[in-house]
């Protein structure tokens, strides 16, 4: 879910920008809260008031007079999350002074909003919210300010009308970052936007300047090299991992990858080690390959620390405008991101995460060629297909059992199985393996004769006692802890996340890698995954719907809510009740994004006799 409406893109390219992963997963669970703005901008040198710096000593508003001014407006009791975006604030501030370009930045609290604190609560993030007096959190903020902001007084005073009507004329969002021009004038209200776009090279964030950008981009696109991504008029070298200065020239001839992460996003950390591996391989076989990393890390101790970690070169983390510059260039909306260079500097790949995932060390050179090789090898295995294809090995052609027994892999032959790809560690295969549980042993009670069904675990697990405590918790088989098989299944069906469950037919070949989503749709009843069954499941749904109430209000949900189905607004969904995904039918808000599965209703009194009865009913058909 995403916050709408907003000043502030609470999105992956957020995510980067504010260096806070937790803030931007906990935010991006406001939906659809829209804030409601008057369309045209307040002439700012036409009003007389008093302002206060830090230390809230009064400023009159005559300072304003002729300069180039940035208004923050956020939320004074949502400290934390405005403690973020200041931070972006005062950085891109400092790098303005040092230029010498002024930029005079007051702040202005925002009142508190009952739909965002509302939904603040029903995201489980009421943490966020701070239940200090308006006072208090207002006094925390201005103890942050540099001693060269301003701030409108919060207090009841005339300043109050003045907060009033700067809210009312220049704020977009939750948070929002106004240029005002000297004269007066609004330049934009996109200041978060632009900042994280361009850089303090937007400035003075006229649209003029914004399409000079703009042009500028599109030269340097075509005119693509290395030379041009990588230097500057100051500094023509990049860092190893221990400071050392490499020439950005030394690179030339070379394919090179440019790497975009940072060590507290949970998936670099995952990535970093996989791309290490393929890049030592590399460097053994003597491919002239190279890999410079692009930080977005908060700090520059995280970033030496985390670079440390990884064999290949870095642009300095204090050359900031190189990677705003390279961000833009790519358009780098998420991370982990890799884009491969030719020999020549263009482009050649943009998505090599995926690449490197699926393909590994086989992707290099990574050309459209290569790929084109590695797609007709892949199709050519998956036609060919058959379970002791997948298997066996040179040195192994069984699988064990929960005491150790060996089962012979040939016995499975003609049986529906599942590869399930998870691992202790993982809280969502935590959750998930129960219900596994469950749906496997009430399937083998049920399960016609003449047919078979098994599911082979294969860990994830980092040490083997990892792997023999979860493996207790399981009544199916496995592959050998540490089995070479394992890390080339996870590649060979492309897993991305765990748990994650893949459906191997009677035939050998693969019905689904879809499998943990079925189950979490439709237990045991999704059995035997196939296509046709899954059709006959939803006709099924789509009978049951037709005795389902139109609307009902939930108890975790304030606004009515529509039964909705794939064909009529509806689609594949995260329910709000348990946490689960679903799909097909759900009740839903209209106005919030709000999702329930049908039979995770719990309506309001007046309605719950009455679904109550209509669940019974379902349940029995």
């Amino acid at each position: 879910m995403r916050i709408q409406g907003t000043g502030i893109d609470i999105g992956e390219t957020y995510v980067r920008k504010l260096n806070s992963i937790t803030m931007a997963e906990e935010l991006r669970q406001i939906n659809s809260i829209e804030i409601k703005t008057c369309p045209t901008g307040l002439p700012l040198k036409n009003m007389d008031f008093f302002l206060m710096n830090s230390l809230k000593n009064p400023v009159k508003s005559s300072v304003l007079d002729g300069k180039l001014i940035g208004i923050l407006i956020g939320p004074h009791w949502l400290y934390i999350p405005l403690q973020h975006a200041l931070g972006v604030v005062f950085q891109s501030h400092e790098e303005l002074k040092k230029g010498g370009k002024e930029v005079v930045f007051v702040y202005v609290a925002a009142d508190r909003d009952e739909e965002v604190i509302h939904t603040l609560k029903r995201c489980g993030q009421e943490n966020q919210i701070d239940g200090r007096c308006d006072m208090e959190c207002f006094e925390s903020v201005l103890k942050i300010l540099p001693t060269d902001w301003l701030a409108v007084p919060f207090e009841p005073s005339s300043a109050s009308d003045v907060r009033a009507q700067l809210i009312s004329s220049y704020r977009s969002g939750i948070f929002t970052l106004a240029f005002v021009g000297s004269d007066g004038k609004l330049h934009t209200k996109d200041g978060f936007k632009i900042l994280d776009e361009w850089g303090v090279d937007a400035y003075p964030f006229t649209q003029e300047r914004i399409q000079q950008l703009v042009h500028q981009s599109l030269h340097r696109a075509s005119n693509q090299c290395l030379k041009s991504l990588l230097t500057t008029d100051t500094r023509d070298f990049l860092i190893t991992p221990h400071g050392k200065e490499v020439k950005v020239a030394d690179l030339k001839g070379k394919i090179v990858g440019l790497y975009f992460a940072a060590h507290w996003y949970h998936q670099c950390q995952t990535f970093t080690p996989v791309l290490a591996d393929i890049y030592n391989q590399l460097k053994e076989q003597g491919a002239e390959f190279e890999i410079v990393f692009i930080s977005s890390d908060e700090d520059r101790v995280s970033f030496e620390n985390y670079h440390r970690t990884m064999p290949w070169l870095a642009v300095s983390y204090s050359d900031l405008k190189t990677k705003q510059l390279l961000n833009k260039t790519f358009e780098i909306e998420a991370i982990p991101g890799l884009i491969i260079l030719d020999t020549q500097g263009k482009t050649m790949q943009t998505e090599a995460v995926e690449l490197i995932y699926k393909y590994g060390v086989q992707a290099f050179p990574f050309t459209p060629e290569r790929l084109a090789e590695l797609q007709s090898e892949e199709r050519a295995r998956h036609a060919s297909q058959t379970l002791e294809k997948l298997l066996v090995t040179n040195k192994r052609n069984y699988v064990i059992a929960p005491k150790g027994k060996q089962v012979s892999i040939s016995s499975l032959t003609g049986k529906t199985v599942g590869l399930y790809f998870s691992a202790q560690w993982c809280f969502p295969c935590q959750k998930f393996t129960p219900r596994l549980v469950s749906v496997f042993n009430n399937l083998k009670e049920t399960i016609k004769d003449g047919e078979g069904f098994e599911i082979i675990f294969i860990s994830s697990d980092r040490h083997e006692a990892e792997f023999l405590s979860y493996y207790e918790t399981m009544p199916w088989l496995a592959l050998p802890y540490g089995d070479e098989k394992n890390k080339e299944l996870s590649r060979y069906f492309d897993v991305r996340g765990i748990p994650c469950l893949v459906i191997v037919g009677p035939d050998g070949k693969t019905v689904t890698s879809e499998g943990r989503q079925l189950i979490n749709l439709h237990w045991q009843r999704a059995y035997p995954f196939t296509v046709a069954h899954l059709a006959e499941i939803h006709k099924e749904m789509d009978e049951e719907a037709k005795s389902f109430p139109k609307t009902l209000r939930h108890t975790g949900h304030g606004h009515i809510l529509h039964l909705v189905s794939a064909n009529s607004g509806g689609g594949p969904y995260i329910c709000c009740a348990c946490d689960e995904q679903g799909s097909g039918w759900a009740y839903q808000c209209i106005q919030c994004g709000y999702e329930v599965h049908p039979m995770c209703m719990q309506v309001v009194e007046k309605e719950a006799e009455d679904h109550l009865k209509l669940h019974d009913n379902v349940q029995t058909n």
